[in-house]
């Protein structure tokens, strides 16, 4: 009978879930506690401590057989929580290795799911995505080499109208770029002219103006809110005017800025017909122009995709019949696959390689592994120590299930704890990240949305679960009569022999890190330190952007500084190239030439060395040419000095071999040399201005230059990159694969010898007897360090092997893809890495082993 004072709620709780064999006894204990308890601390007092033991009996052992029902699922969490608990702190060390383990492999997963979230959101934005289409272009040389470009040509467009199957096209041309002047002040520009339906087919709202008629006649624009404010100081600004070319632009609209996250970015909007009255109008409209133009369509929405690609094949063929040196495929891309992108060249803006979105991810993947695998590991070491809990657990009642429960939930506790700790990782190194990759701060911000973040919290859950599965499933199938039998009975000989087997995986993705670290910076250190054939050495490439090179050059004459000056239309070595057909006149042989136009002050500047005859006689003299070797070779003209006064037919124009240099390495280690030409002054607009410095104090002298500027250019602010610079930002690819791989080793090193150290610190626990008797027996440090290494020595010695040939493949594949020069691959080079995870391993070990030693015999065997 209930006692009248006892509190009602809690008699009846304790009552539906207390097995009835049980109850009578603990109803009794419960009652004569409560009495106790009433005369000690009186009645309100004991009433609450009454409800608090009821709610301590709210487990397994005492609830009844049944497995449904909200109370039983908070008392079994209850219960799980208390246990997991107390086995994190009881065991600190192991804990905290998991912990900091799974904490930095989840940073790296967070940058992975925000980075390929952001990526793939692009152009998401507009209404009519899923119809929209860019045409694309595989040009074939003569040599048959095909390259597929994003770009198509102007002239496409127009004939694309002849066809059906679109309902909107739209032309763009990216020539609107430079300056605009707008009462007599100047204003960087990054524009395009578009079609008159660009409004129709994207999303692009504009806060001021007609999207119909914004752009149908010559000479208007429409300007981002943000140029807006930047030329006037106020958004509605329709009907204002600004000068660009000579010419006189209208406002007709402002439009809303472009999303981040858009591949079209724009400040101004020019139409499209006023293409046709600019100077090169001519040679824009030609069926391969396809340099700067690009050709967007909106599909019908019932379209019929085999129709139009018939339609592109159809008019591919018309045109390509009259071409003589090229043949030009017509291609359709989504909107939704141009970021990022599959590789093609010329795009619009800044667009992200998707092999470096899927790097990235795969990387992140692997990591995720490395640290699921040290829980994994660490869990089956010690899991002999905790076969008394559950076979004591499984004795009192506790099923497979219940058990299961217990150590999946202790995963995912510390997946949870880890994930705040990631978190903190996570804001270290994301500006890190952001740098790693000329891409990366370009196209993405990493920042952290609503949906990002379940994403993540989703991604902690599941590295939890993987984590915990296994040792979870072993534990639980631990037979109550083995271990009353005695512990020391027991094996878990699969576990043991998965653990090698993490382990070694563990390592064998260090090892890989760590190789091909060392394989790109050795790449990375060949390409910078390339003999180019001449020397950019304290030369400073100064960006026209607009300027006389000749007035330029005199102004920087005056500096003392300065010993020689040139100027030329872009710079070698650094990526750019410009080529076209060359051929001897009368003949039907022709070949790519690369070229490039210099003033006669260039070859001494950069320091080319002449083989035969002259550099140029004069600067404004376009019949004249300077070639290299490769091109003497080329078309058979016999030694360098039987090619002096050849002529050559070239920008379909008769010009006179001058003189011959030696061979150089215009383009990168990815370009093999091929015949080369150097143009007169300026036949090919320069773009820069190549100051030799001899200087004693470079940050004075820079602000010499920046004043000798400001006096020829009061607009723009001086820009200038020292040569050598320049070469560094073109091999930026292998600078951030190089960061990439590094940050990756670093988490991923750090994670196995984290892991390296629980299973050190545990073997050395398990063994302390027997390395206690052999130190009395008089074992030496190095005999005990040896017994304990042994069997990871072979686990490392396994990994390498596996590691060392992969990592070099994926070298090969991933960094000397396109390379046409590479380093000479040793042994130092590829088992040096492997060299050093084993070294780094080995004094883990070691630590253990000096600890062990170290310890006085009687302390290891008191309890013994």
């Amino acid at each position: 009978m209930k006692h009248p004072e006892v509190p009602s709620f809690a008699y009846r709780l304790f009552r539906w879930f207390c097995k009835e064999t049980m109850f009578e006894e603990l109803e009794g204990d419960l009652e004569e506690s409560f009495l106790k308890n009433k005369e000690t601390y009186g009645l309100s007092r004991a009433r609450k401590i009454y409800t608090k033991e009821v709610l301590k009996m709210v487990r397994p052992t005492i609830m009844k057989r049944s497995n449904s029902g909200p109370i039983y699922g908070i008392a079994l969490l209850s219960n799980y929580s208390t246990v997991a608990v107390r086995n994190l702190t009881k065991n600190k060390l192991f804990s905290a290795i998991n912990i900091v383990g799974l904490a930095m492999s989840l940073a790296i997963g967070l940058l992975a799911i925000a980075f390929a979230a952001e990526m793939y959101t692009y152009d998401t934005f507009h209404e009519k995505g899923d119809r929209i289409y860019r045409i694309t272009s595989a040009r074939t040389n003569i040599t048959e080499e095909t390259d597929v470009y994003a770009s198509a040509s102007l002239y496409t467009a127009k004939r694309l109208k002849d066809y059906g199957g679109f309902e909107k096209i739209v032309p763009m041309y990216k020539g609107f770029y430079g300056d605009v002047a707008l009462e007599e002040k100047l204003f960087a520009v990054e524009g395009l002219y578009v079609g008159e339906d660009f409004f129709s087919v994207f999303s692009f709202p504009l806060e001021y103006g007609d999207v119909k008629t914004a752009l149908s006649e010559p000479f208007t624009a429409v300007i981002s809110e943000d140029f807006a404010f930047k030329l006037f100081g106020k958004k509605n600004v329709v009907g204002e005017i600004f000068q660009k070319d000579e010419h006189s632009y209208t406002i007709t609209g402002v439009a809303r800025n472009a999303p981040r996250t858009s591949h079209l970015k724009f400040d101004v909007l020019a139409s499209i017909v006023t293409v046709e009255s600019l100077p090169d109008h001519d040679f824009l409209s030609k069926w391969g122009t396809m340099w700067m133009s690009y050709v967007y369509v909106l599909l019908p929405e019932n379209y019929n995709m085999d129709q139009i690609m018939k339609n592109l094949g159809q008019l591919e063929a018309e045109e390509n019949a009259m071409a003589e040196r090229f043949q030009i495929s017509l291609g359709m891309e989504s909107l939704g696959s141009i970021f990022p992108s599959d590789g093609k060249y010329n795009q619009l803006r800044t667009v992200m390689p998707e092999k470096n979105v899927n790097r990235i991810i795969i990387l992140a993947i692997i990591v995720l592994f490395s640290a699921c695998f040290n829980y994994t590991n660490l869990s089956l070491a010690r899991s002999l120590k905790r076969a008394k809990e559950v076979g004591i657990r499984k004795v009192v009642g506790a099923n497979k299930i219940q058990l299961f429960g217990q150590f999946i939930f202790e995963s995912l506790l510390i997946s949870i704890l880890a994930l705040a700790v990631g978190y903190v990782f996570f804001l270290l190194i994301k500006p890190e990240f952001l740098t790693l990759d000329r891409y990366f701060a370009r196209t993405t911000s990493l920042d952290l949305t609503v949906g990002i973040g379940l994403m993540f919290f989703g991604l902690t859950v599941l590295v939890g679960i993987l984590a915990g599965f296994l040792p979870s499933l072993i534990m639980t199938r631990f037979k109550p009569s083995t271990i009353l039998k005695g512990i020391h009975k027991m094996k878990v000989r699969k576990g043991v022999g998965m653990r090698e087997i993490m382990t070694g995986l563990q390592f064998m993705f260090s090892m890989g890190f760590a190789i091909l670290v060392i394989l790109t910076y050795k790449q990375y250190h060949f390409a910078m330190n390339f003999d180019l054939g001449y020397d950019t050495e304290d030369v400073l490439n100064v960006e026209l952007q607009g300027n006389d090179p000749d007035v330029l050059k005199a102004a920087f004459a005056e500096i003392p500084e300065i010993q020689s000056s040139s100027y030329c239309s872009f710079v070698a070595s650094t990526g750019t190239t410009n080529s076209d057909y060359a051929k001897l006149p009368g003949s039907l042989d022709s070949a790519i030439a690369y070229n490039m136009s210099i003033d006669p002050a260039y070859i001494g500047t950069i320091g080319h060395r002449i083989i035969a005859g002259s550099n140029f006689t004069s600067a404004t003299s376009e019949q004249q040419v300077i070639v290299n070797e490769q091109f003497v070779q080329r078309f058979q003209l016999g030694n360098a000095m039987d090619a002096i006064g050849t002529r050559i037919q070239f920008y379909d124009k008769t010009q006179t071999i001058v003189g011959v240099v030696k061979d150089f390495h215009y383009g990168t280690i990815r370009n093999e040399l091929n015949p080369f030409v150097f143009l007169p002054g300026k036949t090919n607009k320069p773009h820069f201005v190549n100051l030799k410095i001899k200087s004693t104090d470079l940050i004075k002298t820079m602000e010499k230059l920046d004043e000798a500027w400001t006096s020829v250019d009061q607009q723009h602010e001086f820009k200038a990159t020292f040569y050598d610079d320049q070469i560094a930002l073109a091999y930026s690819a292998l600078s951030s694969s190089m960061k990439t791989y590094g940050l990756l080793a670093i988490v991923a090193i750090s994670i196995s010898i984290l892991g390296l150290l629980g299973m050190a610190v545990y073997t050395t626990e398990s063994r302390i007897k027997e390395l206690t008797i052999r130190k009395v027996l008089g074992a030496s440090f190095t005999s005990m360090a040896l017994l304990l290494s042994k069997n990871f020595i072979k686990i490392f010695v396994v990994a390498s092997l596996v590691a060392i040939p992969v990592s070099y493949m994926l070298f090969k594949q991933t960094i000397l893809t396109y390379s046409k020069y590479s380093i000479n691959v040793g042994f130092w080079e590829l088992g040096s890495g492997a060299i050093l995870i084993i070294v780094i391993a080995l004094i883990t070990i070691s630590s253990q082993t000096f600890k062990a030693a170290k310890t006085n015999p009687a302390t290891n065997l008191r309890n013994e």
